[in-house]
């Protein structure tokens, strides 16, 4: 059987005490930063791009409707 013993809050350390030696992985805070922003810019683009292929599209079809309509309100103007 073990027995687990608890730690007042008053126990435990509350002042910073610097690591010695490598503690495991190390990133520069610049490179993570400029990463963020390139992510970030990516996917800005990317989504610029996809909606202004959908406003093309749109267009498109906008124009075929307003071509179908001036036709039908042509062929429905009588003619005397």
């Amino acid at each position: 059987m073990t027995t687990t013993t608890q730690q007042a809050p008053s126990d435990r350390a509350t002042e910073f005490q610097a690591v010695q030696g490598n503690a495991g992985e190390q990133y520069s805070g610049g490179a993570l930063l400029v990463s963020a922003y390139a992510i970030l810019w990516i996917i800005l683009f990317a989504w610029l791009a996809l909606v202004w292929r959908k406003q093309r599209a749109l267009d498109g079809r906008l124009a075929d409707l307003e071509r179908v309509l001036d036709k039908a309100a042509s062929a429905a103007e009588p003619r005397g």
